[in-house]
C-alpha cells in the first residue's frame, strides 16, 4: 500500500492545470483556466480549472475534483494507479508501506468497482492465455493464430488468448477463487441466463483491449465457427473502465514509436494492428471497425498531429477512409490516406512484402487526405457536371472544417488548380461556410449558456454588489452554503478580535455558537469542521476538496468553485481598482454571520407569533410576548447593523 506520506507528497506536487492539459485545450479566462468538458459534449466552455485550489469543475455536468479524481474519471484508473502515474510525472518516489494479511483483507474490501472490475479482466486474460496454451481444447485457438503467422513473442506480447466452448467455464473458475458474481457481470465477462450464469465469451480466439497505461479494460472475440445467428466479432459491452470512444486497440503499445515516428498509422482491425507490430512497424492502432470518434482522435493528438490512415482498395475500404475524417480536420491533424491494393488487407499485405516493402508501399502511395478526395472522384466528376459540382462541395465542406487559415488557403489554391475553377469562387463557399458554421456554434453558445445559467442558480457568487446580494438571499440553505464557503476559503486565515488574532474557523464557530444548520450537507460539513477543530486542527479548503467522502469532496469543489469570474482587462480598461479578498474578507464574514443570524430571528418571530395566536393560557401567553418584545428589538438591531429598512405597520 502507497504510504500517506507519499499520497501527501503527491497532493502537494501534483498541479491540475498539468494533468488536466494533458487531455484537455485549456484558455486562460482571468486566474482561472477554462476549456471544453471532457466528459460531456458541450460548444461552449463550461469546465473551469482553478490552479490557485488545484480543483477542477465543471458547471455543464457537474463533474469536479483535484489531479487524482480526473485520471479516476477521465483514465478510468484506479485511485492507486492514479497516484502512481502522478509519482511518475513528478518524479516522487513511492514509499510503500508492508501490510498485515487482515490489512490487506481490509484494503481489499476497500477496492471500488472500478479497480475490482480491472482485477478481474486481468484474471480472465489470464484464463483465457493460458486456457489456449495449456489446454487440449484451447489448441484450436493458438492453431488460428499460428495460421495468421503470429509468432510465441507476439502472443505473448498482446495477450492473446482463447475462450472455452463449455457454458460457464470461466465463470465457474472465476467464482472458486473468491470473484463476487456481480463484479464478473459489471465486467462484462459473465451473462445472467433465467437461473444462472453463462460466460459471455465462448469458442472465441480472444484479444484483450488495453487502455493507455496497459491494463486490460475489455475483450473482443473472434468466432471459430461460422455461424449465421452469431456475429463474427463480439465486444465487451461498456463498463466503468471500458468506453469504446476513448479507446484505440494497440494504442498502449504503439504509443512510443508514434512519439518517435511523429506519425500514427491507423488500420481497421485486431489482426492489422498485431501483424504490423510483428513485422517492427509499431506505430500502428486500430478504431477496430467504427468510425473515428473525437476522443480518439485527440488520444493520437497527444502524441502527434499527423494520422496516415490505411485501408483495404475496395468500395467498402474507401468508404471507410473517408468515414469521420472531416473530425479529424476540425482537429487541427495532418492527415494521409494510403489505399491498399484489390483484396488485400494491413495483415495479409505485409506479410506478402514484408517490413521494407510494406513501408515503401506506404511512402510511395499515401496522399493528403483533400488531395486523396480529389483525385478519387475528379476523373468520374470531369465527364459529369452535376458529380463535379457535388464534388466540389463535399471538398470544400472538408477544407472548411480545418481550423488553420493557411491551410486552408493553399488546400483552396491547389483544388482550384485541379478543378480549372476560379480560386475566388471557392474561397467564397469555403468563407460562406465558415460563416455558417459560426453562426450555428454562436447559437449553440447561448442555447448552452442559458441552460447552464438554470443549472448555476444554486450556485451564490462571492463577489457581487450587496444590493444583488440581497435580493438573492430568500432562504436559510443559501445562508448555510456561504458559511460553509467562508469556512472553507478562509478558515486558516487570522482575524483581529479585541487585541488578539483568531482563526476565522475560531471566530466563525464561537458567532455561531449553538446554531444548527438546516441543511444535511451544510450540517455535515460543520459538523466535520467542528470536530476537526476540537482537537486542536484548523483545516483548509485542500482537506476538503480531496477529502476521501466523495460526496464532501464534491460539495466542497461545487461551493468554492464560482461560475462567474471577473475580466481583469475590463476592470483596468476603466481604470476600476477591484479590491482583493485579504481587504474584504472580514466584513464578508461579518456580515454573512449577521444575514443568517437575521434570518432564524425572523424565522423565530414567526414561530413565536403562531403561539402566541394558538395559546390559550393566559401566563403562557405573557411569557410569549415578552420574548417577542426581545427579538423585535433583536430584529431591529440587525436591521441597523446590515442596513436594511424596517417597514412599521400603520395604525
Amino acid at each position: 500500500m502507497i504510504s500517506k506520506f507519499t499520497i501527501q507528497k503527491i497532493n502537494d506536487e501534483a498541479r491540475v492545470e498539468d494533468v488536466v492539459g494533458e487531455f484537455v485545450t485549456l484558455k486562460r479566462r482571468g486566474s482561472n483556466l477554462i476549456g471544453l468538458c471532457p466528459f460531456h459534449n458541450e460548444k461552449t466552455p463550461s469546465f473551469n480549472v482553478n490552479p490557485a485550489r488545484n480543483i477542477y469543475k465543471c458547471f455543464g455536468c457537474g463533474k469536479a475534483g483535484g489531479p487524482i479524481q480526473f485520471l479516476i474519471d477521465y483514465q478510468q484508473l484506479s485511485y492507486p494507479d492514479s497516484l502512481r502515474y502522478l509519482a511518475k510525472k513528478y518524479n516522487i518516489e513511492i514509499d510503500e508501506e508492508q501490510l498485515s494479511d487482515e490489512q490487506k483483507q481490509k484494503e481489499l474490501e476497500k477496492h471500488n468497482l472500478v479497480e475490482s472490475i480491472h482485477i478481474a479482466n486481468s484474471f480472465a486474460q489470464k484464463f483465457y492465455t493460458d486456457f489456449m496454451l495449456h489446454n487440449e481444447d484451447g489448441g484450436i485457438g493458438l492453431s488460428y493464430f499460428k495460421e495468421r503467422g503470429f509468432l510465441n513473442h507476439t502472443i505473448e506480447k498482446f495477450q492473446l488468448g482463447f475462450a472455452p466452448d463449455q457454458g460457464d467455464a470461466f465463470t465457474k473458475h472465476a467464482l472458486q477463487n473468491g470473484f463476487q458474481l456481480e463484479v464478473l457481470k459489471r465486467a462484462g465477462l459473465t451473462s445472467p441466463k433465467e437461473n444462472s450464469t453463462y460466460d459471455f465469451f465462448r469458442n472465441r480466439v480472444m484479444f484483450p483491449i488495453h487502455n493507455m497505461t496497459g491494463k486490460v479494460v475489455a475483450f473482443g472475440g473472434r468466432i471459430m465457427v461460422k455461424d449465421p445467428k452469431s456475429p463474427k466479432y463480439v465486444n465487451t459491452a461498456e463498463s466503468e473502465v471500458y468506453q469504446k470512444s476513448r479507446i484505440l486497440y494497440g494504442a498502449y503499445f504503439a504509443k512510443s514509436e508514434i512519439s518517435k515516428k511523429n506519425e500514427c498509422l491507423l488500420v481497421e482491425g485486431y489482426t492489422d494492428v498485431i501483424s504490423l507490430h510483428q513485422s517492427g512497424i509499431e506505430n500502428a492502432v486500430a478504431s477496430s471497425g467504427t468510425a473515428l470518434t473525437p476522443d480518439q482522435i485527440r488520444l493520437i493528438k497527444r502524441i502527434t498531429p499527423n494520422i496516415t490512415m490505411l485501408y483495404d482498395g475496395d468500395a467498402a475500404g474507401i468508404k471507410a477512409a473517408l468515414r469521420g475524417t472531416d473530425l479529424i480536420l476540425e482537429e487541427g491533424m495532418n492527415v494521409r490516406v494510403v489505399i491498399l491494393p484489390d483484396s488485400e488487407d494491413p495483415d495479409s499485405y505485409v506479410r506478402k512484402t514484408g517490413t521494407e516493402g510494406f513501408a515503401q508501399y506506404v511512402k510511395d502511395n499515401r496522399k493528403d487526405l483533400i488531395l486523396f478526395k480529389t483525385s478519387l472522384f475528379a476523373d468520374e466528376a470531369k465527364k459529369d457536371p452535376i458529380k463535379k459540382a457535388e464534388l466540389i462541395h463535399d471538398i470544400v465542406q472538408s477544407i472548411g472544417k480545418i481550423p488553420d487559415p493557411i491551410q486552408r488557403s493553399v488546400y483552396v489554391k491547389e483544388c482550384s488548380q485541379l478543378f480549372e475553377m476560379n480560386e475566388q469562387v471557392l474561397i467564397t463557399e469555403v468563407n460562406k461556410l465558415r460563416r455558417r458554421k459560426i453562426n450555428e456554434q454562436k447559437s449553440a453558445v447561448e442555447k448552452e449558456e442559458s441552460a447552464n445559467r438554470d443549472k448555476q442558480e444554486d450556485f451564490l457568487p462571492q463577489n457581487i454588489h450587496q444590493e444583488q446580494f440581497n435580493q438573492q438571499v430568500s432562504n436559510v440553505r443559501v445562508l448555510e452554503r456561504d458559511i460553509i464557503r467562508i469556512l472553507l476559503d478562509f478558515g486558516t486565515w487570522e482575524i483581529p478580535v479585541e487585541n488578539d488574532l483568531l482563526s476565522v474557523t475560531a471566530y466563525v464557530l464561537d458567532e455561531l455558537d449553538d446554531i444548527e444548520f438546516q441543511t444535511e450537507d451544510y450540517k455535515t460539513i460543520l459538523a466535520i469542521i467542528r470536530q476537526e477543530f476540537g482537537q486542536g486542527e484548523v483545516k483548509d479548503d485542500k482537506f476538503f476538496t480531496s477529502h476521501e467522502d466523495e460526496k464532501i469532496r464534491e460539495l466542497a469543489i461545487e461551493i468554492l468553485t464560482d461560475p462567474y469570474s471577473l475580466s481583469e482587462n475590463w476592470w483596468n480598461k476603466y481604470k476600476i481598482v477591484v479590491p482583493e479578498k485579504k481587504f474584504t474578507f472580514i466584513k464578508d464574514i461579518q456580515s454573512s454571520i449577521l444575514r443568517l443570524k437575521q434570518f432564524l430571528n425572523i424565522t423565530e418571530i414567526k414561530k413565536v407569533e403562531q403561539l402566541i395566536k394558538n395559546s390559550k393560557d393566559e401566563a403562557e401567553q405573557i411569557k410569549l410576548m415578552m420574548l417577542h418584545k426581545m427579538l423585535i428589538e433583536q430584529k431591529k438591531e440587525f436591521a441597523r447593523t446590515v442596513g436594511n429598512v424596517i417597514y412599521r405597520p400603520t395604525t
